[in-house]
């Protein structure tokens, strides 16, 4: 079922990037999504999704790849780049949200992170414990670019980052690293890191230490064209496949710190036509999104159901009328909230008198 629309404008033509990033949830009984409206994070909230608030601007956030927001079932989180020049901060926020469309934050904004020329693309996410992560992207000038990751030893909303941390995850310079830390139990972590054109590499936080690091068969045509989700210690991912442009999924296994076989959820799409995933965890099935392929201006999905992905996919929206803004421009809920996954995308293409609209749907 399709239920949904506009939710409003933005004048960023990236209000919702990165998919592999979060940036939706439900919670006291609301819809939550955040964007950027063009010059500031922002959000908005609404019972119905269908009619939403005025929308709450929280900072700095003229593109939507500058911040991302975690759920861990009773809190929200956000981690945002506050860009400056020569140098950028990283900044962390805890809140509970309330049935009235309220954030009542546990403290202020904290500082994570700053002095450097950028921490780029965050990714926040908590462990098992409540313990906030960050995977983000720092670079020490305009010319290096490494994934890493933060933790904070605290977990009551102020920020004291954790013996050990920041830890970088590899020595290979690029601008086109994207990176997320996933949760898995015990306080155990895995840490996702991708570069176009090669395989997508990762590293298993045990608790106590970071473990080698395993990869993908496949390489990902983009850093940022990726999606993953736990379950218990293993980790499920979908991707873009570099060149083909499959659609492809695989499973990490914690126990073998290994990624398994690679199945082609759709073949043949376009290269932008990132996928995002999400689990319900009652039992375990995963939906996958992606948009632009068969049919251009259409979102397609396919579930996976006791091991098993549907055979064939389900074209849930169209948008030909109103035309998406892009393939890549899609990201959904983590996991399944009270029987809902909601899905943010965007419409419209760029006309200087006209906003982009950011729409949302949910399944």
């Amino acid at each position: 079922m399709y239920i949904g629309g506009d939710v409003g404008p933005s004048t960023s033509t990236y209000a919702i990037w990165w998919p592999h990033q979060r940036k939706t949830l439900y919670a006291a009984g609301r819809h939550w999504v955040f964007y950027s409206d063009g010059t500031s994070m922002v959000y908005k909230t609404g019972t119905d999704n269908l009619t939403w608030s005025a929308p709450t601007a929280i900072g700095q956030g003229s593109s939507g790849n500058v911040f991302s927001v975690w759920f861990d079932g009773q809190y929200v989180h956000y981690a945002r780049e506050q860009v400056g020049y020569p140098t950028s901060t990283l900044k962390y926020r805890k809140g509970l949200p309330q049935s009235n469309g309220n954030m009542v934050w546990s403290a202020a904004e904290q500082t994570v992170a700053t002095g450097d020329f950028a921490y780029s693309d965050p990714f926040v996410s908590v462990d098992s414990y409540g313990y906030p992560w960050i995977a983000y992207i720092w670079s020490r000038d305009s010319s290096t670019y490494y994934p890493c990751v933060i933790k904070s030893a605290s977990k009551n909303g102020l920020w004291t980052t954790a013996s050990g941390f920041p830890y970088q995850l590899s020595t290979t310079s690029t601008g086109t690293w994207r990176s997320a830390t996933i949760p898995l139990t015990s306080g155990k972590m895995l840490s996702i890191y991708a570069r176009a054109g090669a395989a997508i590499r990762s590293r298993r936080w045990t608790g106590s230490a970071w473990g080698t690091e395993s990869a993908t068969t496949s390489s990902i045509q983009g850093g940022w064209g990726f999606s993953a989700a736990d379950q218990g210690n293993d980790v499920h991912l979908v991707f873009l496949k570099y060149s083909t442009y499959d659609i492809i999924y695989t499973k990490y296994s914690y126990a073998s710190n290994s990624w398994g076989t690679e199945v082609s959820i759709q073949s043949a799409t376009t290269s932008l036509s990132a996928p995002v995933l999400s689990i319900n965890k009652a039992n375990n099935d995963l939906y996958c999104f992606w948009a632009g392929s068969p049919t251009a201006n259409h979102i397609y999905y396919k579930k996976r159901s006791a091991g098993t992905w549907d055979a064939l996919s389900t074209d849930w929206i169209d948008e030909s009328a109103e035309v998406l803004t892009g393939n890549d421009r899609l990201t959904c809920f983590y996991e399944v909230y009270g029987g809902k996954i909601g899905l943010l995308y965007m419409t419209k293409t760029f006309n200087p008198s006209i906003p982009y609209d950011v729409e949302y749907a949910v399944l």
